[in-house]
């Protein structure tokens, strides 16, 4: 029983680095979108780098059953709304 749970935790806390990878680095593409010559570069592979991490992270989770692979997604889209929450307080 304990261990099932270790792995449900290990899988949110999982989802949830991979959600603050990908999230973030698209907060981080959007704020340098005014200072760069070559926005569609920027975005374009800001976007395939992205991707390419979330394929790499989700993989081996989604190996393993579509109930583990839903828990990791779970955690990666509970990092969204934390960050949406936080980053319109900062910028109120």
């Amino acid at each position: 029983m304990i261990g099932n749970s270790l792995a449900v935790i290990g899988t949110l806390l999982w989802g949830s680095i991979l959600g603050l990878i990908y999230f973030g680095g698209l907060w981080l593409s959007v704020r340098r979108l005014t200072t760069v010559k070559h926005q569609a570069i920027l975005m374009l592979g800001s976007f395939v780098i992205r991707n390419a991490l979330m394929v790499i992270g989700f993989f081996p989770v989604i190996r393993q059953g579509w109930q583990t692979a839903l828990i990791c997604l779970a955690g990666f889209i509970a990092v969204r709304f934390i960050l949406i929450r936080r980053i319109k307080v900062q910028s109120c």
